[in-house]
């Protein structure tokens, strides 16, 4: 699996009086095909709210409780029979314990009479003119009241005739079921759902209920794998979760500074990276099961960009520390996958293709529809089409299907 993270694919796809920019996504779409990459994990849910919400994804698919928007799910049938059309598959992610989509908390809200969300900091394009800011008056709490959605049995019900929704949904461009689509490798219970309680029972009787509904196809849970090897294998090793996932960030983690031009910082993450890496290679392997490092990213030199004035994610700045940690992670997961130590694949956060934050652009909706989500800078982890970054990640697809010609990898 050599893939991108492609999570705006639905809404980009969609007709421009919803907010989309087909002509942006075609291209995009070649773009990834171009430089040989085979998968795309892409979200399948959206959630609004009955007043517009800060920092999320609009339009939403599931605007409000059983109510779905059908141009942003003729969206999502055009991003399945595209990427068929390139060879592609898609990892279609169900939920989201982050903001940026709805997810967890909305459902919360929903069923809890429409109160606010406690949002965590979060990007705002309106502060500090013309680039935005992050804000100061958002809450730690969010975590715990997302994570009352795990203990919500309506707020399950609810879900699952979502799930359902997709599954049976007949393409409109292809004309075929969404559970007898071969594109369709995997589901993915959320993004990111984090260490809870009842975060081992949900994922069990979510995954055999997609199962029981769709049983030629995939699951895997969304999890990141940063909270120990216990929760990792416990997680996983559910018996309807066919393979395991993790997520890497140095930055977001401490390991990484973006305005630290030292080799030493550079160093300090590589060391970070290749010792979570090892971890989760060892863990999946003891298991049995593979497992794909579904995100990871890094910022530019952005070091560049401090002054007054500059945007520190401008695209303007270098690549160069970027390019280094994606070699590095690239080249151990690709040794771990040809001796048959758990990897099967990768997943770069996130492609931001021909979109720049310079232009300062957004739609009628507010959405620029940067490779980074509504609650983050744009431009942070952006992979864009002429990025060196791109020439690394293409280097490992060519070595990846050199290996494959010399029957490795079959382990």
């Amino acid at each position: 699996m050599v893939g991108m993270n492609y999570w705006s694919c639905m809404n980009l796809a969609a007709d421009e009086d919803a907010g989309g920019n087909y002509t942006r996504f075609i291209e995009e779409m070649d773009q990834m095909a171009s430089r040989g990459v085979n998968h795309l994990r892409i979200m399948a849910a959206s959630e609004g709210a009955p007043t517009i919400q800060p920092f999320r994804m609009y339009p939403a698919l599931m605007s409000a409780p059983e109510v779905w928007d059908e141009k942003i799910f003729v969206g999502l049938d055009r991003c399945v029979e595209e990427a068929r059309k390139r060879g592609m598959r898609l990892t279609m992610t169900l939920n989201n314990m982050w903001h940026w989509s709805g997810g967890f908390a909305q459902y919360v809200s929903w069923l809890s009479n429409d109160e606010q969300i406690p949002y965590p900091p979060s990007w705002d394009p309106t502060l500090n003119p013309p680039w935005g800011d992050y804000t100061t008056n958002g809450t730690w709490g969010f975590d715990g009241y997302a994570n009352k959605f795990l203990d919500m049995p309506k707020a399950q019900e609810l879900w699952n005739k979502h799930i359902l929704k997709l599954i049976f949904r007949d393409n409109t461009v292809s004309k075929r079921k969404y559970y007898d689509d071969a594109t369709i490798l995997a589901w993915e219970l959320a993004n990111e759902p984090q260490s809870a309680m009842n975060l081992i029972k949900w994922a069990t009787d979510t995954s055999r209920f997609i199962k029981s509904n769709a049983p030629h196809q995939l699951v895997t849970t969304g999890s990141e794998g940063k909270f120990g090897e216990s929760d990792f294998k416990k997680l996983h090793n559910i018996p309807d979760i066919d393979f395991a996932c993790a997520h890497l960030w140095v930055q977001n983690w401490g390991a990484y500074s973006m305005l630290d031009a030292t080799s030493a910082n550079l160093n300090s993450a590589i060391e970070y990276a290749r010792k979570f890496i090892g971890d989760i290679s060892r863990w999946s392997t003891d298991i049995n099961k593979p497992v794909v490092l579904e995100e990871f990213g890094f910022p530019r030199d952005n070091w560049l960009n401090k002054g007054d004035g500059k945007y520190l994610y401008a695209s303007t700045a270098t690549t160069r520390n970027k390019d280094a940690y994606f070699d590095s992670v690239l080249s151990l997961i690709t040794t771990y996958w040809a001796e048959g130590k758990g990897f099967a694949g990768f997943q770069p956060w996130a492609y931001g293709g021909i979109f720049r934050p310079e232009p300062r652009f957004r739609n009628k909706f507010n959405e620029a529809w940067a490779g980074d989500p509504p609650h983050e800078a744009p431009g942070w982890y952006d992979l864009y089409d002429t990025d060196y970054t791109m020439e690394v990640i293409e280097k490992y697809v060519v070595l990846v299907k050199t290996l494959i010609g010399y029957g490795v990898g079959n382990k």
